[in-house]
């Protein structure tokens, strides 16, 4: 029996490092010290070298908690350690092999995300018994870190992440913003449009320790009080030669999942539904009215993130496809803003 136990666990072992395991082309970079996962795992991240001067960092995302309920392991609401299926993937904006790819020959640096604080924390938080170690924004910054150690000069960079990550691609875009002068640096958020209740910040803040990961120079911030329209006003209106914009399907399920289980109803009705798209369609509006270097593409569907998926290239919204307005972001900072007829 002990001879078999053993056998299982070396197999399990190997399974998880093959879990680990960056796909060929893929360099792990270990930064090492404070840079843990929520459960106190080892953090790393990945780099795929192309051009010297263009870069497009991507922010992984996988679910948030904040409080005893949410952050319990048996909720399954967060990634408590590294997962590298987008990358194994290769799909959407990691498949170099497609011609149609923006950034096919571009360096990519990808930021995993296992932290359940959007990629802004540094806290370590006690709900209980059980530790979370939501320091999301010390890994992100080593990841940061390396872009400005590693390409001095690049002429493009582009800041984007699904879900988890496009908060994380919104927080961080201004860093780049400002140690980039000379560059076209362009945010684009996937399936991150911030959706909650007004008291649902303070909360999410003090769980998180967010406070080192706001950008000092951007005035009006304060960390109780921070929706991604919150956010994008201000980062848009701090740097207005930027462009920011957001990517959404009408009907995003896990985005109203979310919703819903923050105003307590961990079941989406129809009613939870529609309270989120008016949500979303406030928050749009109200970013667009304030920030005219805001842009956004609405898909309808209730499909959750694009830019890793196949759809990348085929999604299609009043004849304007979204890989093409990808492009045009990047190269004109100006793409316009798309939605399907309502």
């Amino acid at each position: 029996m002990a001879r078999w136990l053993i056998v299982v666990l070396c197999f399990s072992f190997a399974l998880a490092q093959e879990a680990l395991r960056p796909p060929a082309g893929w360099e792990e970079i270990r930064p090492g010290g404070a840079a843990v996962c929520s459960d106190g795992s080892p953090w790393r991240f990945y780099v795929s070298r192309g051009a010297a001067d263009r870069v497009i960092v991507n922010f992984q995302g996988g679910g948030a908690c904040w409080d005893g309920a949410t952050c319990n392991p048996q909720s399954r609401l967060y990634t408590p350690r590294l997962q590298l299926q987008d990358l194994q993937a290769g799909q959407g904006v990691f498949n170099r092999n497609n011609p149609e790819n923006p950034f096919r020959d571009w360096t990519h640096v990808f930021v995993p995300y296992c932290t359940a604080d959007l990629h802004w924390g540094n806290n370590t938080a006690r709900y209980g018994d059980l530790t979370i170690q939501h320091k999301g924004a010390v890994n992100a910054r080593q990841a940061v870190l390396w872009v400005f150690n590693n390409i001095p000069n690049p002429q493009n960079v582009m800041v984007t992440g699904c879900s988890a990550g496009g908060y994380g691609a919104i927080m961080w875009a201004p860093y780049f913003m400002r140690r980039y002068p000379n560059a076209s640096v362009v945010q684009l958020g996937d399936a991150a449009l911030g959706v909650a209740p007004a008291s649902f910040f303070p909360l999410a803040s003090a769980a998180w320790g967010i406070q080192g990961a706001l950008p000092a120079w951007v005035r009006g911030l304060e960390p109780g009080q921070l929706g991604s329209n919150d956010l994008y006003q201000a980062f848009a209106q701090a740097h207005p030669n930027r462009s920011f914009a957001q990517y959404s399907t009408l009907l995003d399920e896990v985005q109203i999942f979310f919703y819903g289980l923050i105003v307590g109803q961990p079941r989406p009705t129809p009613e939870i539904a529609q309270q989120w798209v008016q949500g979303a369609l406030a928050n749009l509006a109200a970013i667009q009215q304030a920030a005219p270097n805001f842009y956004s593409y609405l898909a309808p569907g209730t499909q959750h993130c694009i830019i890793g998926r196949p759809e990348f290239y085929t999604t299609e919204v009043g004849g304007v496809r979204f890989v093409d307005w990808v492009r045009k972001l990047v190269a004109e900072g100006k793409p316009g803003n798309v939605a399907p007829p309502r």
